[in-house]
């Protein structure tokens, strides 16, 4: 039996109860829950799922229709981008050789997705084309560009109906490699320092390979935070990302005073001197992905 990693997102993360609804839903016969990080300033919950690929696909399934009965997203704010109810749901090999089951996964639960009403779209190594393979170019202009993209015929689903779902919008299911989530508190509530940190630390603005980064403006702390997808470990480590990091907030005028952890990490992305030395002021074994296995 092989055994993957599932981290689907829900697009809420201030109300307990829904959340807790939900992470129910997906607590499937086989499948583990290992880890659960909610964002109120997100508006966010990144789950983090282990199992065969038949057992994540049920309880995705579970979660989707718990996400669609209970958030809706046409009155939803948050910073993150967003695009449904249970927003994204990628399927993660332990070992890279075990891809194709991630794929196959992913395929699975495609299909099962869509009979929810839901518009699907694949994404990363289960997308239809590489075109499609990149899931900011599915988020692209947000969720009512979306609905436009796709009644015009620029962007159509892979799977399930033509149209936006009236309260759950869409989800893209993907297979990818493990992603390290990574976000930087700056001592400034200046969002367009941590914006202009966040363009330049990015592999797309010439940054660091295998980094995709946002800034954002958190009201709940009052601080501007550099929000970082770590996507190529073996090229960059989080190190690199923090040394990096503290240079462009020193030439902004600013400081980056903390970290955080989002979800899993493998243990090989974590330098000696571990937490400290990343500036992570909560941190847990429980983080490390191989601590579950």
């Amino acid at each position: 039996m092989v055994r993957l990693e599932c981290v689907p997102n829900i697009s809420e993360g201030r109300r307990r109860d829904v959340i807790d609804a939900c992470v129910e839903a997906a607590s499937t016969r086989g499948v583990r829950v290992l880890d659960v990080s909610s964002d109120p300033d997100h508006n966010r919950t990144v789950l983090t799922l282990l199992g065969a690929g038949g057992d994540l696909v049920r309880a995705v399934t579970a979660l989707a229709a718990a996400a669609i009965e209970r958030i809706d997203v046409a009155g939803h704010s948050g910073v993150h981008p967003f695009l449904g109810a249970l927003d994204v749901a990628p399927f993660v090999p332990l070992e890279a050789q075990q891809m194709p089951a991630a794929v196959d996964a992913a395929l699975r639960a495609a299909d099962e997705l869509a009979p929810l009403d839901l518009p699907v779209f694949l994404y990363g190594e289960a997308s239809s084309t590489p075109s499609r393979a990149v899931l900011a170019d599915h988020r692209r202009g947000g969720l009512a560009r979306l609905g436009e993209r796709m009644a015009s015929g620029e962007w159509l689903p892979d799977r399930g109906p033509n149209r936006l779902h009236t309260t759950a919008g869409a989800v893209c299911v993907g297979a990818r490699p493990p992603l390290v989530a990574f976000n930087l508190l700056l001592d400034t509530d200046q969002i367009a320092a941590a914006k202009r940190i966040a363009s330049a630390l990015r592999e797309s603005g010439g940054g660091l390979p295998g980094v995709r980064a946002l800034g954002f403006f958190l009201e709940s702390r009052g601080q501007a935070q550099v929000s970082v997808n770590l996507t190529d470990c073996d090229r960059t480590s989080l190190p690199d990302v923090v040394r990096r990091a503290d240079e462009l907030a020193a030439a902004a005028g600013v400081r980056v005073v903390e970290t955080e952890l989002v979800g899993l990490a493998p243990r090989r992305v974590l330098p000696e001197g571990g937490a400290e030395a990343l500036r992570l002021p909560e941190f847990s074994e429980r983080q490390i992905l191989e601590s579950h296995l």
